[in-house]
C-alpha cells in the first residue's frame, strides 16, 4: 500500500462503492490534515499488521547507514522511522503540516522541510548518504513520467557511495492486499482501475486517493545503472522493499 501518503481502500465491493470512486479526489495536502492525523497512526503506526515492515525498515535502515551519515527520509509523515535512530543526522520532508507537525514532536532537533518533493531543489550541491521514500509516496503522482523524473531525483540527491531505499507498491501484488488479516479486520478493499493495475484507487476516512504504481521493472530500468547493486523483496502483502547500494562514484542522473 501507499504511505503517509498511505492508506488503503476503505468500503464495500458491490458497485455502488466503486462508483462512488468516480467523483472528486481529495488532494494528498488536504487529506493528510490535523483530523486525519490519529487516524493514519492508527491504522499505519500502531496497528500489528504492519510489525513485520516496520521491523525490517529498521533493520534496513540500521545496516545502510554509518555514524556520520546524513540522511534524508522524503515524505516522512509522523517521523517514525527518524525516530527509530535519534543518534544520526536525519532531515525530513513532507507536504503535510498536521504529520510534520508530529514528526518534530518525535525528532527533537531534527530539521524538516515542509515542501512538495516534486517541485523541491536543496541549495547548491546538497546531498545525502542515505536517501528514503516509505509507504511508495511516488504513487500519488498522476503518470509515469511524474514519477521517472521524481525517482530520477531521488537518485541524484544520492551522495557517491550512497544507498536509495524505496518502498514499492508494485501492481502484480495489490490483489493480494485483499486477502490480507488487515484489509479482513477494518473493512478495507484495493480497487484496480486499469486491467494492468498500474492505476489503482483507494479511500479510507481521509478521502479518495486516486494512484499510479508501476511495475517493479519500471525502478529498476531506472536505478540499477547508478549503483553497483540493487535488491528488491517482499514482507508484507503489495509492499517491495527496493534497496540501491553503493551509488556510482562521478554519476549523473
Amino acid at each position: 500500500m501507499t504511505r503517509r501518503c498511505t492508506s488503503v481502500f476503505m468500503g464495500s465491493t458491490n458497485d455502488a462503492a466503486s462508483d462512488a470512486l468516480s467523483g472528486p479526489a481529495a488532494a494528498p495536502t488536504d487529506i493528510y490534515d490535523e483530523g486525519y492525523a490519529p487516524v493514519y497512526e492508527r491504522l499505519f503506526v500502531e496497528h500489528p499488521f504492519w510489525k513485520p515492515k516496520r521491523a525490517f525498515n529498521t533493520a534496513a535502515v540500521a545496516a545502510l547507514l554509518n555514524p556520520f551519515d546524513l540522511w534524508l527520509d522524503t515524505c516522512c509523515g509522523q517521523g517514525w522511522h527518524l525516530a527509530r535512530f535519534p543518534h544520526h543526522r536525519r532531515v525530513g520532508l513532507d507536504a503535510s503540516a498536521a504529520q510534520l507537525k508530529l514528526a518534530q514532536e518525535r525528532n527533537p532537533g531534527v530539521p524538516f522541510v515542509r515542501a512538495n518533493l516534486a517541485d523541491h531543489e536543496f541549495p547548491g550541491e546538497t546531498r545525502f548518504d542515505l536517501v528514503t521514500q516509505f509507504w511508495s509516496s511516488y504513487s500519488y503522482l498522476d503518470d509515469e513520467a511524474s514519477i521517472r523524473d521524481l525517482v530520477t531525483k531521488l537518485v541524484r540527491w544520492t551522495a557517491p557511495g550512497g544507498a536509495l531505499y524505496l518502498e514499492l507498491t508494485v501492481p502484480e501484488a495489490l490483489e493480494d492486499f485483499n486477502a490480507s488479516d488487515f484489509a479482513q479486520e477494518t473493512h478495507t478493499r484495493v480497487v484496480p482501475q486499469s486491467a494492468d493495475r498500474v492505476r489503482w484507487h483507494f479511500h479510507d476516512p481521509g478521502g479518495i486517493h486516486r494512484m499510479t504504481s508501476p511495475p517493479l521493472e519500471f525502478f529498476t530500468d531506472l536505478v540499477a545503472p547508478h549503483f553497483a547493486e540493487v535488491e528488491s523483496s517482499a514482507v508484507v502483502q503489495t509492499l517491495r522493499q527496493f534497496i540501491a547500494r553503493r551509488k556510482h562514484h562521478g554519476d549523473r542522473p
